[in-house]
């Protein structure tokens, strides 16, 4: 089969000494600190091993992360630039759907011909995390393309227990197969920002006013979500033009770009508050990641008992005044992955009910033999969605 894949050498930096398990698995918990000379490129695979517990899913369609593209950089030493955890050689891709052509003899749930979307949080099930419930913070965690061969391939095997059925999804848009794993391939990414916004952050009651920061794909996720949640006034924030049109599309009321209004020595904050009537923001969702811009702009506009989800990733220090918080009894709290809780299955249920269409987030597809000007797309940060599929026509 043909299928994107990634090599590296094994190679820890001076001064990073790998634990125990990194050695005895040959995976990575900071890939930057061990991961060298990266080789990649589209070429001929194996046909995948499917075991007693797994489905073969023939990939319909996947879609291309900013992790996709960030392992794939290197600084100047040779080293990758991502610094999650990862593992080499590897077929990457962690956002796909396809439909399922074999079945191990253990599989009871899923049947030959159902279309499925893949959960890329493999949670082990046994570690404290996951004993407590907390699939995403699991200790013992594999993922699909970045620890074991994921979906920018023709074909996946996958374990049952990661799958969701999409057949309900291709019944409302009348037997569109395409349709339903495309939307397929956007559950991940839809389940990030579900899992910070319902699970982690608590949610709105509906006639709150919701500001999002980021119209990437996490962001403009948020937006969708807080539109079908009853958000009264949704105010978006973002730097690029292309994304702002794609908040609007996505369901955003007001999408402003900040450094424009720094420039004409506006007052975020203030802006806000003006824009509310004076109540405030009822939950502000960080999918910006710049969260030194952000904070400061939240302090000004909370709402009483106003919730920060922070979702998108930041490195370094954060200034934070929390007087705002504490004296207008808010929360903040942090968000990663989209496990567990019922959020695959809650998301399918919305893009199967028409309340959700995410392929409005999509503004390129290519063939799995030119995924390269997919990534470069991705990674363009003007984007949407970039989804990669043999269904597509060659560039």
């Amino acid at each position: 089969m043909r299928a994107f894949y990634v090599e590296a050498d094994w190679i820890p930096k001076e001064g990073y000494k790998p634990s125990r398990r990194e050695i005895e698995t040959r995976r990575s918990a900071r890939g930057n600190s061990i991961w060298k000379d990266m080789r990649y490129g589209v070429t001929d695979r194996p046909m995948p091993v499917v075991n007693d517990d797994m489905v073969l899913i023939k990939v319909g369609a996947a879609g291309i992360c900013g992790t996709d593209a960030h392992l794939l950089k290197k600084g100047e030493d040779g080293y990758t630039l991502y610094d999650g955890h990862s593992k080499y050689p590897i077929i990457t891709g962690h956002e796909f759907a396809g439909e399922v052509v074999e079945t191990g003899k253990n599989v009871k749930r899923l049947k030959v011909g159902d279309l499925v979307s893949v959960e890329s949080m493999n949670w082990c099930g046994e570690c404290d995390a996951c004993r407590m419930g907390m699939f995403n913070q699991c200790k013992m965690l594999e993922e699909p393309g970045l620890t074991f061969d994921g979906g920018f391939a023709e074909y996946a095997a996958v374990r049952e227990k990661y799958c969701y059925t999409l057949n309900d999804i291709m019944d409302f848009y009348g037997g569109d197969s395409m349709a339903a794993m495309e939307m397929g391939a956007m559950v991940e990414p839809i389940g990030v920002a579900y899992n910070g916004l319902f699970v982690r952050g608590g949610g709105i009651r509906p006639g709150g006013h919701v500001a999002v920061f980021g119209a990437g794909p996490i962001g403009l996720a948020a937006v969708a979500l807080m539109k079908t949640a009853g958000a009264a006034k949704l105010i978006c924030f973002e730097t690029m033009p292309e994304r702002r049109q794609l908040a609007l599309d996505n369901g955003a009321d007001y999408v402003f770009d900040p450094v424009e209004l720094s420039n004409k020595g506006i007052d975020q904050g203030e802006m806000l508050m003006d824009l509310t009537g004076g109540r405030g923001i009822a939950l502000f969702a960080e999918c910006a990641g710049a969260t030194r811009a952000t904070y400061p702009v939240m302090a000004k506009s909370l709402a009483i008992g106003a919730k920060t989800v922070q979702i998108g990733h930041t490195i370094g220090l954060t200034p934070v005044d929390l007087y705002s918080w504490q004296f207008n009894a808010c929360t903040i709290s942090g968000s990663n992955g989209q496990s567990g809780q019922g959020i695959y299955s809650d998301v399918i249920a919305l893009m199967a009910s028409g309340r959700i269409d995410s392929r409005k987030m999509v503004t390129g597809r290519v063939h799995l033999e030119d995924i390269m000007l997919g990534i470069a797309q991705a990674d363009n940060r003007i984007s949407g969605k970039i989804l990669v599929s043999t269904s597509y026509p060659r560039a």
